[in-house]
């Protein structure tokens, strides 16, 4: 089983089956990964809950290496610390999501986050603050509502709330295809950089250079994808990006220094398999440019 051994990590963390089967010893990992199976502010199809145990079922029984460079997991040294210990309060998982990712920043490594839904990017990102990262999310829709379904906080809203929260945080939003008037206007203002699906390579070579040099914290929703690739997801939106357009697009933000990653909304329910398959080649792709030669 994975799990940290110092007392934070026993509080906050149940052990589970690691990534790729393979167990690392925490302190000379290069990755801490954990995951957080909540889905409970979820508007249509719940059953994220259950990405981070499908996902790590996934990761042990696919090959390893990356599409774009030489690389495998068991180089990269990926520590799976398990789940964050479930609690009904968004309010309250929120806060051990951002512990835990403070006290992995604290150690030198570099997060991951396994959803559940999108709402603990908020936790996540606010915790990195300091490293000043760019914030490039992969998805869908643009969660820049003000409310949603009565909650200012939920996964259609976190990404406004972390623009609140950090004003100078800067935020590219890539593969959109689902928003509301209200939210392009709020994100125009606020200055965050909007690429429609049908602009997703040309978004991503302009990010590219805007990048290059800086801290940066991928957010990977697995609908970002075409529904026929990935149709076990929350909130499917026909049409979107390919599986190999977004590893391409991953990569090419390998010329910025990654600081954080998440891949959240996997909700196997829905499907025989093909999302959770094709989030765990886009995580392997996501730590293989995460890794510096």
């Amino acid at each position: 089983m994975s799990g940290g051994s110092d007392g934070f990590y026993r509080y906050y963390i149940i052990p589970r089956q690691p990534l790729f089967g393979i167990e690392t010893e925490r302190e000379e990992a290069y990755f801490l990964a954990f995951g957080v199976p909540y889905d409970l502010t979820s508007s249509f199809r719940p059953g994220s809950r259950y990405g981070p145990e499908t996902i790590r079922k996934f990761t042990a029984n696919i090959e390893v290496n990356s599409y774009f460079r030489d690389f495998d997991v068991v180089s990269a040294r990926v520590h799976d610390l398990g789940d964050i210990a479930f609690d009904y309060r968004p309010s309250e998982m929120l806060k051990r999501v951002y512990r835990t990712v403070v006290k992995i920043s604290g150690e030198g490594k570099i997060p991951v986050m396994l959803g559940g839904e999108h709402t603990f990017t908020l936790a996540s990102v606010t915790a990195l603050k300091g490293k000043n990262p760019v914030l490039v999310v992969f998805d869908a829709h643009l969660d820049l509502r003000d409310e949603y379904l009565g909650l200012r906080i939920n996964h259609a809203t976190y990404l406004r709330r972390l623009a609140e929260r950090m004003p100078r945080l800067e935020v590219y939003v890539l593969g959109v295809r689902g928003y509301d008037r209200e939210e392009i206007r709020y994100g125009m203002e606020r200055g965050v950089k909007i690429f429609l699906c049908h602009n997703f390579m040309e978004g991503v070579k302009t990010l590219a250079e805007a990048v290059a040099g800086k801290n940066i914290y991928i957010s990977l929703d697995i609908d970002v994808l075409d529904p026929s690739i990935a149709p076990g997801v929350g909130n499917p939106e026909a049409g979107g990006a390919g599986l190999t357009d977004v590893a391409r697009a991953i990569h090419m933000l390998s010329a910025g220094k990654i600081v954080g990653l998440d891949l959240v909304e996997v909700s196997p329910l829905y499907d025989t398999g093909a999302t959770a398959a094709a989030a765990s080649r886009l995580l392997v792709e996501m730590l293989a440019a995460a890794v510096k030669e």
